[in-house]
């Protein structure tokens, strides 16, 4: 992954992620990824990497779950989530507060996905 990602594996890191995050007063972006979802590499190559995406993710705590292992320990993490799998993107307020409404699941294009960036920052 890119400069400024922390790459995490289990729930205690994630969880220390929210609190450093929520502490700093930084709103979050957790990737959801795995090296065999084909998708995820399709979103860190044609999303991630797009110059109209970066800028907008300067302010964000940049975090990326790997849940390639698929344990019982990140598998519970995603049932916390309600979530099947990877790719799952979602955004956390400064308060620590999901936005569910921004939440991405599946794969999504570069403007979509600034779209949501764009509709995200207003509720930071």
């Amino acid at each position: 992954v890119s400069e400024g990602w922390h790459t995490i594996a289990t729930p205690a890191e994630l969880d220390a992620q929210l609190d450093a995050a929520r502490a700093a007063g930084q709103p979050l972006m957790l990737d959801w990824y795995a090296d065999w979802c084909i998708s995820c590499k399709v979103i860190e190559r044609e999303v991630f990497a797009d110059p109209q995406i970066a800028p907008r993710l300067a302010d964000y705590r940049l975090i990326r779950f790997d849940i390639t292992d698929s344990n019982p320990e990140q598998r519970a993490l995603l049932d916390r989530y309600k979530l099947f799998g990877p790719p799952a993107i979602l955004f956390f307020r400064r308060s620590g507060q999901e936005l569910t409404e921004v939440r991405v699941v599946g794969e999504i294009d570069a403007s979509q996905f600034a779209e949501r960036l764009d509709r995200a920052r207003s509720s930071l």
